[in-house]
């Protein structure tokens, strides 16, 4: 394996923790916050926390705006 190659790995093995761990933390936070406000507001934020993590890391949308290597 390369370098490269490891390290991609790595970062996504990190990433999916940093996932597995947001996910505890919003059912914990779903079950046990009272407060329909407050509850929206922490699942909303875990969401968008989860929602940028997936779309930068796994779909690797800052490539957009890169310039094309030929």
């Amino acid at each position: 394996m390369t370098d490269a190659f490891r390290n991609a790995l790595r970062i996504g093995g990190l990433v999916a923790v940093v996932l597995a761990f947001v996910t505890v933390v919003e059912y914990v936070f779903a079950v046990n916050v009272d407060s329909d406000q407050v509850r929206f507001v922490g699942l909303a934020l875990a969401a968008i926390a989860k929602s940028w993590l997936i779309v930068y890391f796994f779909m690797h949308v800052y490539r957009v705006w890169r310039a094309e290597a030929h």
